[in-house]
């Protein structure tokens, strides 16, 4: 095989592992993801934030909508192979989209574009403290986060079981800047320099 075989290869079978692994999974809450992000400054100088409706087994980043400031939220909306991106007011309502998610009904909320972004909360199968990210396949958050206009700072969102030693990636696969799950708030850049001083 190719290497670029070998990697897909790779990446297939960690998604058929953490499908099954959070299949498994038992019911958990999300309160604790809510309590690490609330606490950290990249929450405070936030001005619009990103966030998704979650799958089953899934922690729920719309937790984050209780905190009732004036921050905007910014949910997507699966549109042909990409991600439509619509800003919450009121009035706005709900739809059932593809894989049977919440998405925003576009007539009942404002289309932004990337660049309105500060905070993004991204979901995933699986993370390592790298920031590698692993999605279920469909590339609709690889087209996201590789768009020039997006520069919002990015988070993986998880459970502990899903952030790994290490998720095969290919260099064009676009890192984390931070994972939390319900028990840590990683920075991958501080994980990544303490690598280097190990090295030194």
């Amino acid at each position: 095989m190719t290497s670029k075989e070998t990697l897909n290869h790779e990446k297939k079978q960690m998604r058929l592992h953490m499908r099954n692994l959070l299949h498994d999974l038992h019911s958990h809450h999300s309160e604790n993801h809510r309590q690490a992000i609330f606490n950290h400054k990249l929450w405070t100088e936030a001005g619009s934030v990103l966030l998704y409706s979650p799958l089953p087994k899934e922690p729920d980043p719309t937790l984050l909508m209780l905190d009732g400031d004036s921050r905007s939220f910014i949910f997507p909306r699966i549109e042909g192979r990409n991600l439509g991106l619509y800003r919450f007011r009121d009035g706005s309502q709900w739809i059932v989209g593809p894989f049977g998610l919440r998405e925003p009904h576009p007539e009942t909320w404002e289309r932004v574009s990337p660049e309105h972004i500060d905070l993004a909360f991204i979901p995933g199968l699986a993370f390592d403290r790298a920031g590698n990210r692993l999605g279920r396949g469909a590339g609709y958050y690889d087209g996201l986060l590789g768009n020039p206009h997006f520069r919002g700072v990015k988070i993986g969102y998880c459970w502990k079981c899903q952030l790994l030693a290490s998720v095969p990636a290919a260099r064009h696969d676009i890192p984390m800047d931070h994972i939390v799950t319900e028990v840590e708030f990683t920075s991958v850049r501080l994980h990544m320099l303490d690598k280097s001083i190990e090295r030194e």
